[in-house]
């Protein structure tokens, strides 16, 4: 009889957002995490930029040119997370675990050639496999970067880094951790409404729609790259809480409001003026100004019959301002002089549960507490996992706590 062979430890992929490693205390706490994790398995970490290291990155280069060229500007980007990654690295090490740092091209990870906004096309994790076979326990990651077919260096855009650790967990076939300051997905933000309560599990489509509408603990490409992919993915805090949220393919029951988030938005009305007997010209402008729209990166783009809008996070996204210059240009580029844009500084609020286009009645009661709570409704969308309100921005937390308290159902 053949003895059996001993088994190696399953692989776990952690990732640690900027704020989890803001400074070399930060570092120090995650990498007494990190070290206890790896007593029982072999781990991936991945890992953001300290702090706000990005932002101050993208401030200095700028300071130097307006516009930055964006291979540069990914080449100077990425420097972050390396920073942070050899840092984790050395402070595991420090604990005697054995550990060793990676950027994402030294891993694999590959991209198409889009600088600033890559997709991940392929992950050949055939370094991580090998320094987890020779010995290492942890292999740490630089996030948000990977490399292109062109073999330029390439940034993720935002959430990237959990792109990163989404990708590894489906090439190594192991399950997702995110950690961040809150533990798991709540409601509500905590720190907006005090009776929001964690939800401990979620499907993938009510995630992504949560992420889009501002909350902040998961991207929502991350999101739809885990349901792509299959990848379970559980949302941590990295200090204390016990509490978590584990996202998957899991059915919801019924349809309910779960949850409400809000963001800062910029949106953006293009009014068609339509001229009697022209019908089949403003169906025409209207097709036009959707590939206008979608080229710009506008969500939830709708058409009323006279207008189409559509909208972008303000808190997300760094290059509103440069998104709605390339749409006047795009527009103005249409030669019609019926239409006109119209963009509006606002805030969104949005009632988010699994299947909410099916459970009759949310959306009149979403415009009649506005109503009773006499905040000004600018626009309402509907879709089927979301019912999303544009109100005057000074209305955004007071409209997120009152609607929580009305609409979401805390079962």
């Amino acid at each position: 009889m053949t003895a059996d062979l001993p088994t190696q430890p399953e692989i776990v992929v952690i990732k640690f957002g900027g704020s989890s490693l803001a400074s070399v205390e930060h570092i120090e706490r995650v990498a007494d995490i990190v070290a206890s994790r790896a007593k029982t398995h072999r781990v991936v970490v991945v890992v953001s930029a300290m702090g706000k290291t990005t932002d101050a990155l993208v401030q200095q280069a700028r300071s130097l040119c307006e516009t930055p060229n964006p291979r540069e500007l990914d080449m100077l980007l990425s420097t972050g997370e390396r920073q942070s990654m050899a840092m984790l690295a050395l402070a595991v090490s420090a604990r005697d675990v054995g550990a060793i740092s990676l950027t994402g091209s030294q891993v694999g990870i590959i991209t198409n050639h889009q600088h600033g906004r890559a997709r991940v096309v392929e992950v050949r994790p055939f370094r991580v496999v090998d320094e987890l076979d020779a010995g290492h326990r942890v292999v740490v990651i630089g996030g948000f970067q990977g490399v292109s077919y062109k073999r330029e260096v390439t940034t993720l855009g935002r959430g990237g880094s959990d792109t990163t650790a989404v990708a590894l967990a489906a090439a190594l076939g192991a399950d997702c951790e995110i950690y961040s300051d809150v533990a798991g997905v709540f409601s509500a933000d905590p720190r907006i409404v005090d009776a929001a309560t964690p939800l401990p599990e979620l499907d993938y489509v009510t995630m992504g729609a949560l992420s889009r509408a501002g909350a902040k603990v998961l991207h929502a490409s991350a999101v739809e790259l885990a349901a792509e992919l299959g990848v379970v993915i559980h949302a941590r805090a990295t200090h204390g809480a016990p509490t978590q949220t584990r996202i998957h393919g899991v059915k919801a029951s019924e349809p309910r409001a779960l949850a409400v988030a809000s963001d800062r938005v910029l949106l953006i009305r293009a009014k068609v003026r339509a001229q009697e007997s022209d019908g089949v010209r403003v169906c025409e402008t209207a097709a036009k100004l959707l590939e206008c729209f979608e080229a710009c990166d506008l969500q939830y783009v709708t058409w009323t019959g006279e207008e189409l809008s559509g909208w972008i996070s303000r808190t997300q996204r760094d290059d509103v301002t440069e998104a709605l210059a390339r749409l006047r240009a795009r527009v103005v580029a249409l030669g019609d002089p019926c239409v006109e844009l119209q963009p509006v500084m606002c805030a969104s609020i949005s009632i988010i549960g699994p299947e909410l286009s099916e459970l009759r009645g949310i959306a009149p009661a979403l415009g009649a507490a506005l109503q009773t709570l006499e905040i000004p409704l600018l626009r309402m969308e509907h879709a089927r996992s979301v019912v999303r309100v544009f109100v005057p921005e000074a209305h955004q937390d007071r409209a997120t706590r009152e609607l929580h308290a009305r609409l979401v159902d805390a079962r």
